[in-house]
């Protein structure tokens, strides 16, 4: 399993801008899974709990900016934390952030197996 972590400098949800403390994307790719697997967790100034339901994320990283965006699902909600669930791909991932899986190799398609 690979793993990769950015720091979030906005996050909004369904357009409304999070008055953010701290935020963070990790993204996950699992063997034998084509689609990868994304959470935010993000700490804000107090507010009013997110119901628990489908939401579109959009989000900018800290360290060059990137627009990040992707529906995803409220898992849990307070005043100041949230957490959310990816429910399908992230557009704008950095390129190479988490290397594509080498295809297995069989000994049918080894060159040098004899058989």
């Amino acid at each position: 399993m690979q793993h990769a972590g950015l720091t979030l400098a906005t996050l909004e949800v369904d357009g409304q801008l999070l008055r953010l403390l701290t935020a963070s994307l990790m993204v996950v790719r699992r063997p034998d899974v084509a689609a990868l697997d994304w959470e935010v967790v993000a700490t804000t100034l107090p507010e009013e709990p997110i119901g628990q339901r489908p939401c579109q994320l959009v989000m900018t990283e800290l360290v060059e900016g990137r627009l990040l965006r992707g529906d995803a699902f409220v898992v849990r909600s307070d005043e100041q934390r949230h957490v959310f669930r990816g429910a399908g791909p992230l557009d704008g991932l950095p390129p190479g952030l988490l290397p594509e899986p080498l295809p297995e190799l069989h000994p049918s398609d080894d060159p040098e197996d004899p058989r």
